[in-house]
C-alpha cells in the first residue's frame, strides 16, 4: 500500500510541475523531445488564456471532429494542405491565422488566432507536438 501511495504522490507532482510549464511562457530547452512534451502539456489544456484549448476543439482520434476537424495524423497530412508549404509552416500558420486555409466543411472565423495569447516559444512547442502527431 505505501509503495502505491507513493507511486501516485510522484505522479501527481510530475502532473503538477507539467501544468506548471505548460502555462509558463519558455519551452524550458531547446530539444524537440522537450519541446514535444510542453507542446502535448498546452494542447491538452482545457482553457488557455480564457480561450478554450486546443483538446475542446480537437481531437486526435481519427473520425472524431468536435467543434473542429480532428487533428489525427496531422503531422503527415500538413505537409500536403497548402501547395509550397511544409507541414510546420501550415501548422504554425493554423495556429496564428486560423482562416488562412479553411478546410472545406468547416466554418472561417470559428477559431481565434492564438498570436496574442502564446508565445512564441509555446507556438513552436505545438507545432513540435502536432508534427508527431
Amino acid at each position: 500500500m505505501r509503495r502505491w501511495l507513493a507511486v501516485a504522490l510522484l505522479l501527481a507532482v510530475a502532473l503538477a510541475a507539467c501544468a506548471e510549464e505548460s502555462s509558463d511562457t519558455t519551452t524550458g530547452g531547446s530539444d524537440g523531445g522537450s519541446d514535444e512534451l510542453l507542446g502535448q502539456a498546452l494542447f491538452e489544456e482545457p482553457a488557455v488564456g480564457g480561450l478554450p484549448g486546443c483538446v475542446t476543439c480537437h481531437s486526435l482520434s481519427p473520425g472524431t471532429d468536435l467543434t473542429g476537424p480532428s487533428l489525427a495524423s496531422i503531422g503527415v497530412v500538413a505537409a500536403s494542405r497548402v501547395p509550397g508549404e511544409t507541414a510546420e509552416e501550415y501548422l504554425r500558420e493554423s495556429i496564428v491565422d486560423p482562416d488562412a486555409f479553411v478546410l472545406d466543411g468547416w466554418d472561417a472565423g470559428t477559431m481565434n488566432g492564438w498570436a496574442d495569447v502564446l508565445s512564441e516559444e509555446q507556438i513552436e512547442s505545438l507545432v513540435q507536438f502536432m508534427l508527431e502527431q
